[in-house]
């Protein structure tokens, strides 16, 4: 009991604190996901064994790319204004902005990452991957970390009869939602026995895979932007 109030605490808390946000249309997620014909187990499985979670079960994804000619000074500033043009609070877009260090650090808000329905039951699948650019001069390097799932379950309930003595009465039931946090290490395919749905899981992980490499690009496209005496 006291684990899934505090799990309700940290997703409370954290709703409150994305502000920064990427959305993702299903055809760039196909495109990205290199899933071809293959079924959500079958490629969520070949992703989990290429990338399986770190000590503190997370899903850990980093790359570097370089930019010839820029200083850690020019990208840092790119990214930072990149983030905060794209939020809805620019004081609390940002979780860490150290100069001294090079670094920024940014909670991405990125919603139904994956959909499902079955029977009565429908999810939606958000995620909220923490992003982490260090800088030097001529390049970074881009990590996106991500712990659990934030997941809605709407249940339709279509009422039933009830008797109290003999008289019957009508429950008009009604559509049930329940706010969960799913963690990976909990989940198909990095759990031995999950405790979630097995395709809702690896629609959720194919479809964020496929989303840190959505960012990498986009992040390249805005190192790559010469920046015009307007950006001054």
């Amino acid at each position: 009991m006291k684990k899934n109030y505090f799990l309700f605490i940290v997703f409370a808390f954290m709703s409150m604190q994305m502000v920064y946000a990427q959305s993702f249309s299903k055809d760039e997620l196909k495109k990205y996901s290199g899933q071809g014909n293959k079924s959500d187990e079958a490629r969520a499985a070949e992703l989990a064994q290429e990338n399986p979670l770190n000590d503190q079960y997370e899903l850990v994804l980093s790359c570097v790319k370089e930019y010839s000619g820029q200083s850690k000074k020019e990208l840092y500033n790119k990214i930072y204004n990149w983030i905060i043009n794209l939020s809805s609070n620019s004081q609390s877009a940002i979780q860490v902005a150290d100069t001294a260090k090079w670094i920024i650090q940014t909670r991405c808000n990125i919603q139904q990452i994956a959909k499902r329905t079955m029977g009565d039951n429908r999810y939606k699948v958000n995620i909220r991957p923490l992003l982490t650019f260090d800088f030097k001069d001529e390049k970074i390097r881009f990590t996106f970390n991500l712990q659990s799932y934030d997941v809605l379950k709407k249940t339709d309930d279509d009422g039933g009869i009830f008797m109290m003595g003999n008289i019957g009465f009508f429950d008009g039931g009604g559509q049930k939602k329940d706010n969960q946090v799913w963690p990976l290490s909990e989940c198909y395919p990095y759990a031995k026995k999950p405790s979630h749905p097995k395709v809702t899981s690896s629609r959720a992980l194919v479809n964020s895979v496929a989303a840190y490499k959505i960012l990498i690009d986009r992040v390249d496209g805005v190192l790559k932007k010469a920046v015009s005496n307007s950006d001054w």
